[in-house]
């Protein structure tokens, strides 16, 4: 799910999740976040929402559609996004939330990319080798790539582990380029 994340977003997700320990609903934050990237995940949904016909009535009507359960707090951020013209940073907010409420729960996301589906119980036991590892639950998930050869990339947080065969091809070459014995010249 690769999506843009912008600075001004991790700001905002930081000042919700502080918002929501202090209030005790992180979870609640968590739904509201994923309402906020549904009304802003296309740029059409953003030029309307924050067009110049849009009065405050009605995109608070709008939101209570999208976002039944929002609380007032929830909703002047989403008000102070429209008044700002930042609600294009909803998908960023979102993303960079999901992340802070993953580390609360102690979740750690992982991805990984292989040439070709790998069973469920391999996914299982990957899982919980690298829970093992980790020391968090680990929610894995499952890619696949075509075009790599063989082998393994797996992305945990903002570690990248490439097992994959061309990557091993290309360190294999670079030994050989290192090690190579010059030629002596004539």
């Amino acid at each position: 799910m690769a999506q843009a994340r912008d600075v001004a977003g991790r700001r905002y997700a930081l000042a919700v999740m502080e918002i929501a320990r202090t209030n005790g609903t992180i979870d609640h934050w968590a739904e509201a976040v994923e309402g906020l990237e549904a009304l802003t995940s296309a740029s059409s949904f953003v030029a309307a929402l924050q067009g110049d016909g849009m009065t405050d009535e009605r995109f608070q009507a709008i939101v209570r559609q999208a976002i039944p359960d929002i609380a007032p707090v929830e909703m002047n951020l989403l008000r102070l996004l429209r008044r700002k013209n930042r609600l294009q940073l909803g998908p960023s907010i979102a993303s960079y939330y999901r992340e802070l409420h993953d580390q609360e729960r102690g979740i750690v996301r992982a991805t990984v990319r292989t040439a070709v589906p790998l069973e469920e119980a391999r996914l299982r036991a990957l899982s919980e080798q690298l829970s093992t590892e980790t020391g968090g639950t680990v929610a894995l998930e499952s890619e696949v790539d075509e075009a790599m050869l063989g082998g393994v990339v797996l992305r945990i947080g903002d570690r990248l582990l490439d097992g994959s065969v061309r990557s091993s091809l290309r360190r294999l070459r670079r030994q050989l380029l290192e090690e190579a014995p010059v030629a002596p010249s004539r």
